[in-house]
C-alpha cells in the first residue's frame, strides 16, 4: 500500500531507521503493525499515558502546595503517600485478577469511575485526612490498574508480535512524562492545584470513556493467534492460577527483586526532585528538561526492545537491562553539574524502557497467557509496593538532613 502523506512517510522512515539499528528480520514491522492494530495500540498508549495522573512524577508537583496549605512535613506527607501506596499494593492482586473474568470494557470503565472519584475527592480536600484517601484512589486506579489494563491487554491479545505490542503500549509512560509535567505545573500556577484536578478528571472521563465505549469493538478483541502452540518453547502454559502458588515458583523469585528495585529507587528520586535540585544548587528548570531527556531515552529504549524481544525472547536480555540504571545512580550521587541530571535521566530511561518491555513479556513466557491478569496483578502489586517504600525512606532521610 502506497503512503501518500509526508507525515506518514516521515513516520515510516523513523520506524525503518530503528529497525535498521537493531538489524532484525522481524515478521511484522512497527508501521504495518500499527496500521493493522491501530485501535488496540492507541488503547494501550491511552491507558498508560493517562495513568500519569496517578504516577509519582505528576503527584510530586502537588506536594509543595499540599505542604504549604495543610502545614505538613516532608516525612508526614511521604508517610501518607507510602501508606496509600502500600494499601493499593495489597488490593491489586484481588482487584487486578478480575480482568481475567470480567470483560475488558467493563473492567476499564469501572476503573475509570474509581479514578474520577479519586481526582474529584482530592480537589475538595479541606483537611489533612483527605490526602491519604485521595492518594489511595489515584495510586490504585492510575498507577496500578490503568497500567495493568494496558499491558495485560497487549500480552493477552498478541503472540508473535507481543514485544512490539507491549513496547508501543508502554510509550504512553514516556509520553506522559514528557508532555504532562510542564502543562500541569503551568495550570497549577495559573488557576490553582484544585482546579487542575478537575481538568485531569475531565480528560480521563472524556477520552477513556468515549474511546472504550465507541471505538473499541468486539472485532478488536480477537487474539492475534487462536493458540500459542506454534512456538511451544515461548508459549508454554503453566497451570498456576492461584497467586500463592505463583509466589512459590522459581520464576517469581527470579522476577520479584528486579520488579521491586527500579520503582523503589526512581519513585523516591522523582517524588523529592525539588529538594534534590535545591540541595545541588541547580535551577528548577533542570527538572522539566531532565524529564524530557528521560522520556526520549525511554522511548528509544522501548521501541528498540520490541523487535529484539520478538526475535530473541525476553529472557535473553533480562540479565543486562539494569546496568544503565546502576550507572545513572552513580552519576546523580556524585555529579555536581546540572549535566549530571540529564545523564542520569538518560541512563535510567534506557533501563526502565527496556526493562518494562522485557519484564512484561517475560511474565507471559514464564506463566502463559490464560491467567496473565492474575499473574500481572501480583507483579504490579509488588511494583506499587516498592514505589511506596522509596518516598517514605527519602522523606525520612530529608527530614533528618540527609540528601544527595
Amino acid at each position: 500500500m502506497k503512503i501518500e502523506t509526508s507525515e506518514s512517510n516521515a513516520l515510516f522512515q523513523v520506524v525503518r531507521t530503528l529497525q535498521g539499528i537493531s538489524n532484525l528480520p522481524i515478521p511484522v514491522n512497527y508501521f504495518q503493525f500499527i496500521q493493522k492494530h491501530k485501535v488496540m495500540v492507541f488503547f494501550g498508549i491511552m491507558m498508560t499515558a493517562l495513568s500519569s495522573f496517578g504516577q509519582t512524577f505528576l503527584l510530586a508537583l502537588y506536594i509543595p502546595f499540599l505542604i504549604e496549605e495543610f502545614a505538613l512535613s516532608n516525612g508526614l506527607i511521604s508517610t501518607f503517600y507510602g501508606v496509600a501506596t502500600i494499601t493499593s499494593a495489597a488490593m491489586l492482586p484481588k482487584v487486578g485478577k478480575l480482568i481475567d473474568t470480567i470483560s475488558l470494557k467493563k473492567f476499564t470503565l469501572a476503573t475509570t469511575f474509581l479514578f474520577l472519584v479519586a481526582l474529584v475527592f482530592f480537589s475538595f480536600a479541606q483537611t489533612w485526612w483527605y490526602i491519604p484517601i485521595a492518594f489511595l484512589g489515584l495510586r490504585l486506579a492510575g498507577q496500578g490498574l490503568y497500567s495493568h489494563i494496558a499491558i495485560t491487554t497487549m500480552s493477552r491479545y498478541f503472540v508473535e508480535n507481543r514485544g512490539k505490542a507491549i513496547s508501543l503500549a508502554s510509550l504512553g509512560h514516556p509520553l506522559g512524562q514528557a508532555v504532562l509535567p510542564a502543562i500541569i505545573l503551568l495550570v497549577i500556577t495559573q488557576i490553582g492545584w484544585r482546579e487542575s484536578l478537575w481538568i485531569n478528571a475531565s480528560l480521563v472521563a472524556v477520552i477513556v470513556t468515549g474511546y472504550t465505549l465507541f471505538v473499541v469493538k468486539p472485532k478488536h478483541l480477537v487474539p492475534e493467534s487462536a493458540s500459542e502452540t506454534s512456538n511451544s518453547k515461548d508459549k508454554k502454559e503453566i497451570v498456576k492460577v492461584r497467586q500463592r502458588d505463583i509466589m512459590k515458583s522459581k520464576e517469581f523469585l527470579l522476577l520479584a527483586p528486579n520488579i521491586f528495585f527500579i520503582p523503589f529507587a526512581i519513585t523516591g528520586l522523582f517524588f523529592y526532585q525539588f529538594p534534590i535540585v535545591e540541595f545541588k544548587g541547580w535551577s528548577v528548570g533542570v527538572i522539566a528538561a531532565g524529564l524530557t531527556a528521560y522520556a526520549i531515552s525511554s522511548t528509544v529504549s522501548i521501541l528498540t526492545a520490541g523487535p529484539l524481544i520478538d526475535k530473541y525472547r525476553a529472557r535473553t536480555f533480562f540479565p543486562f537491562y539494569l546496568i544503565p540504571f546502576l550507572m545513572g545512580i552513580f552519576v546523580i550521587w556524585f555529579g555536581q553539574s546540572p549535566v549530571a541530571m540529564y545523564v542520569y535521566m538518560v541512563l535510567i530511561g534506557l533501563s526502565t524502557g527496556f526493562g518494562n518491555a522485557t519484564i512484561a513479556a517475560l511474565q507471559v513466557e514464564f506463566f502463559g497467557q490464560k491467567y496473565i491478569g492474575t499473574v500481572r496483578s501480583l507483579f504490579t502489586s509488588l511494583m506499587v509496593l516498592s514505589s511506596a517504600v522509596g518516598p517514605a525512606l527519602y522523606g525520612i532521610l530529608l527530614d533528618t538532613g540527609f540528601s544527595l
